[in-house]
């Protein structure tokens, strides 16, 4: 987990001194959330027009490019926060061509369903940074480990259901696919929280400013899953009132 990793708990401990540098600030990582954010949208409205423009060999080569992309370079952003700026900025664009593949699947399925989708992601990120900020919900220790907790008990009991699933030669019905989404766009949520927090402690410990980036990065990571997972609760919601 991002947020509780070595990286995180070596700043907590770490007394930087702030006269040498210039400092990490708060505006500073919500400049930059905001960047990679505009990028990944760019790049979502690219790999859009590509879409309809392109022959479907070439698009699949370019949706299979942009997978490995965001997978190299999201790991070299995660795990080496000097690297962000430049590693995330990739990221994003390869990861906004597989947003506008996937919006553009969805929203064949039920119309307006990616703005709706845009629209609650931003009041669910604005309900969880409120929340945050007068301390209605404090990331404490115990709350990292129940973080971690219903993390591992989600990815295991989705297994346990897939695996069901394939040997019984079912298919996943709409309330476990409901239930599903549900639980991963509470445990997106969740991740939020514990992205604010390192951002807390990068402010506050007075860390360079060039961790602004890796801050951001986290956000902007978590964002895009949260995005993915309201589409998907949003489709099955509407695609069945449709």
């Amino acid at each position: 987990m991002r947020s509780s990793n070595l990286v995180f708990r070596r700043l907590r401990n770490m007394d930087f001194d702030d006269s040498s540098y210039e400092v990490a600030t708060y505006s500073g990582v919500a400049k930059k959330t905001f960047i990679y954010m505009l990028v990944t949208i760019l790049s979502a409205f690219g790999g859009i027009f590509l879409g309809k423009y392109v022959s479907s060999t070439l698009y699949l080569s370019l949706i299979i490019a942009s997978a490995l992309t965001t997978f190299i370079f999201g790991i070299l952003s995660l795990w080496i926060p000097r690297a962000s700026k430049i590693c995330g900025i990739i990221y994003c664009a390869g990861e906004g061509i597989l947003v506008g593949f996937i919006s553009m699947a969805y929203a064949s399925v039920s119309q307006g369903i990616v703005p709706a989708a845009l629209l609650s992601t931003f009041m669910v990120f604005g309900v969880v940074v409120t929340l945050f900020v007068t301390n209605i919900v404090k990331v404490t220790n115990k709350f990292r480990r129940f973080a971690l907790t219903f993390a591992i008990s989600f990815v295991i009991s989705y297994l346990i259901i897939y695996l069901l699933l394939w040997l019984t030669g079912s298919e996943f019905s709409t309330p476990i696919t409901l239930l599903v989404c549900l639980g991963s766009t509470f445990l997106a949520s969740i991740f939020i929280l514990l992205d604010l927090d390192a951002v807390r402690m990068i402010v506050e410990s007075g860390a360079p400013k060039e961790y602004e980036w890796y801050a951001a990065f986290g956000l902007a990571y978590t964002l895009i899953w949260l995005y993915i997972e309201i589409l998907r609760l949003a489709t099955i919601i509407f695609g069945r009132r449709n």
